[in-house]
């Protein structure tokens, strides 16, 4: 049997790496450990930690004959957006042999299709199988994420970056289906449902606790006119936004204004900043805390 660990990366599809680089050092202050070019992946890619978040943003590699489309094809369709979702799990055999199972199609890194259980480093859903397209890795011997080395901290960020991060409080993930999206993140992968809520002329939403240490927010959209479901209607299920923990709003909200972006407040005590202030993305920062959630224990 698998057991699925840490979150292993969010992965962000841009236009131009290098300014979304320098846009990442200049709010975040970000630990960059990886700069460079995938062949296999067809991509150019950075691996970046804000505390115990990681971000993946890449882009298409710019060479000839490049082999690998995938990417390419994502950001032909999408433009900037959040790509996948990718969980570091212990048993990358046990894992695609398990959803295969449950007849759900995965690929490799290459883009070729993945027979279980022959894949051995990682794998990808296909994000029309299941509600955003996911990722399972497994751990390798020589890591080079710096959360999983034995002087990290996520001090920094927590106690003396004015945006005064925790932690992610929860990854937003836009389905049509709330029920058929718990079957997979609950029935399927062993999440632990810990809090639903319904917001008024919105979204219905299940809050799932998934592996060490994430929370994923499933939302089914309640009205046409919210920003998950226009997301929806253009881009299809997929990860909606990610939103931060922090330990003061009112100081994330002034620091946010101060680089020149403009936080919108998003019902009480949290604030977001919207797509187009972030290449593509729904960056939320909030103080509320998620009923039941086992982080907090």
């Amino acid at each position: 049997m698998f057991k699925i660990g840490k979150l292993f990366h969010l992965t962000h599809v841009v236009s131009d790496l290098d300014a979304v680089d320098r846009w990442y050092d200049e709010i975040f202050a970000v630990t960059r450990f990886y700069h460079g070019y995938a062949k296999a992946a067809g991509r150019d890619a950075s691996l970046i930690a804000i505390g115990d978040v990681i971000m993946e943003p890449m882009t298409p590699a710019r060479v000839e004959n490049l082999r690998n489309q995938s990417v390419k094809r994502f950001h032909d369709r999408f433009g900037e957006h959040f790509h996948s979702i990718a969980f570091y799990v212990d048993d990358v055999p046990a894992i695609s042999t398990h959803l295969a199972k449950h007849n759900l199609r995965m690929w490799d890194v290459t883009g070729r299709t993945v027979t279980p259980p022959n894949e051995k480093f990682a794998v990808w859903t296909h994000p029309k199988e299941t509600p955003a397209q996911v990722e399972f890795a497994i751990i390798e011997r020589n890591t080079i994420d710096p959360r999983l080395q034995p002087a990290w901290s996520n001090e920094f960020w927590r106690e003396r970056h004015p945006l005064g991060i925790e932690r992610a409080s929860h990854i937003t993930i836009v389905a049509r289906d709330l029920e058929n999206a718990k079957k997979f993140y609950i029935g399927i992968l062993g999440g632990k449902l810990i809090h639903e809520h319904d917001t008024a002329s919105r979204k219905r939403s299940a809050f799932v606790s998934i592996g060490e240490d994430t929370i994923v927010e499933l939302a089914q959209p309640t009205a046409s006119s919210s920003p998950e479901a226009r997301d929806l209607e253009k881009n299809g299920e997929g990860v909606h936004a990610l939103t931060f923990k922090t330990r003061n709003l009112a100081r994330a909200a002034e620091f946010l204004k101060a680089k020149g972006l403009r936080p919108e407040a998003d019902g009480a005590s949290a604030i977001l900043i919207g797509r187009e202030q972030a290449f593509g993305m729904v960056i939320g920062f909030t103080e509320r805390p998620i009923p039941g959630d086992p982080r907090d224990r």
